[in-house]
């Protein structure tokens, strides 16, 4: 059976500072004297971090055990306040393991959420099923969606965005029914950020006075979404070194970082998402202008940087040579700082049953933002 609310986007994804637009359908069960429908843009960004440590214990020494301290089985715990909010479950405060007791700190980066809220209709309504359009402000410095969590849960972060419909009846002063669904934001780069840095040129000397090696790249963009191909163009110029560049080595880093309230920076993620390996030369040799191509990954996350999250991506080439005692010379690498987008599919929603009509049972003066696409249900 299809929801008596559904959400129906013409984006998948929102340019930050452009409108929300879409449409929204409503099925009303009943004539209803007075209702109030409202609709609500809210933003929620936070980060989290837990941390187990282990403390002495001795079930044996009331004086060792905790204040307040709940045993149970095999775990034990306290409520601890969540600057979030309330938490529909306790949290643990200690974890008893056997006979090792964990104190359990958690470290949040929380932001203010921003919340928009439109009044839809104000009156009475008869049974039917309806069809209206919104369109939701933004601004122009919302970053992108964004959402993490640890394969252990222990490390989470959030920046999202929700969408809320909700029917009210004043009278009975109860809500009648209620929808929320997730859109999703890209932000916006300046255009010094947005093309800063598409070429890099290294030179560095090897040990042992065996020369020197010199390394340039150069992309077309470094604005990409999860999937798609970097054009690399890059020259090794191996003319004044008496090794031989076994490869080279493409690869994207991506660094994940949390910010608590503190200001504290962790760091959750320092990973290579993806590698690639291209022909070295020979000492004495010169390559100009190379063209390669390295595939994105499309499970990346957004590239995001607010006051509670730093999810940032680089592009490196490195020239590797694979000789004795090559670990004591500086590594040749480039690096090129690049921008991951948001990227989702346009969900098709269900409209079986929806026997939507020209037929205006309504005044439009008084429903203005419902179309007279309107039909009891039978």
């Amino acid at each position: 059976m299809s929801k008596p609310i559904l959400f129906q986007f013409n984006d998948a994804v929102t340019l930050a500072g452009e409108q929300i637009t879409g449409f929204c359908y409503v099925r009303i069960p009943l004539d209803m004297p007075k209702v109030q429908i409202v609709l609500t843009f809210q933003t929620k960004e936070y980060s989290k971090v837990l941390e187990k440590k282990q403390i002495p214990y001795d079930e044996s020494n009331p004086q060792m055990i905790p204040e307040k301290l709940i045993e149970k089985k095999q775990s034990v715990q306290i409520t601890l306040d969540s600057p979030i909010g309330q938490q529909k479950y306790a949290q643990k405060k200690y974890e008893l393991n056997g006979n090792l007791l964990y104190r359990i700190f958690r470290y949040y980066g929380t932001h203010d959420s921003f919340i928009y809220t439109q009044e839809l209709y104000n009156g009475s309504v008869k049974a039917g099923d309806y069809k209206f359009n919104f369109n939701i402000p933004t601004q122009f410095n919302m970053p992108s969606s964004f959402q993490y969590k640890s394969n252990d849960g222990q490390k989470q972060g959030k920046c999202g965005y929700m969408v809320t419909l909700k029917i009210d009846s004043p009278e009975e002063a109860r809500t009648i029914m209620t929808e929320s669904t997730d859109v999703y934001l890209n932000s916006r780069f300046k255009e010094t950020e947005q093309f800063r840095q598409l070429e890099g040129n290294i030179v560095h000397f090897l040990c042992l006075n065996s020369g020197a090696v010199e390394l340039s790249v150069k992309l077309k963009t470094n604005k990409f979404t999860p999937g798609d191909r970097i054009t690399v163009e890059y020259s090794v110029d191996n003319t004044r070194s008496q090794r031989p560049i076994n490869r080279i080595e493409a690869r994207v880093i991506n660094k994940l970082i949390f910010i608590d309230n503190d200001e504290v920076e962790r760091i959750i993620e320092d990973l290579v998402v993806v590698s690639q390996q291209w022909n070295g030369l020979s000492a004495g040799q010169n390559k100009d202008r190379i063209l390669s191509i390295l595939e994105l990954p499309k499970e990346l996350k957004a590239s995001l940087k607010t006051n509670t999250i730093k999810n940032q991506y680089f592009f490196q080439l490195e020239a590797i040579v694979d000789s004795f005692l090559t670990w004591l010379s500086v590594p040749v690498i480039c690096q090129i700082p690049i921008h991951i987008q948001e990227l989702q599919m346009l969900p098709r929603i269900n409209l079986d049953g929806w026997n939507l009509v020209s037929n205006l049972n309504v005044s439009i003066g008084n429903f203005p933002n419902v179309s007279i696409e309107q039909s009891y249900i039978p």
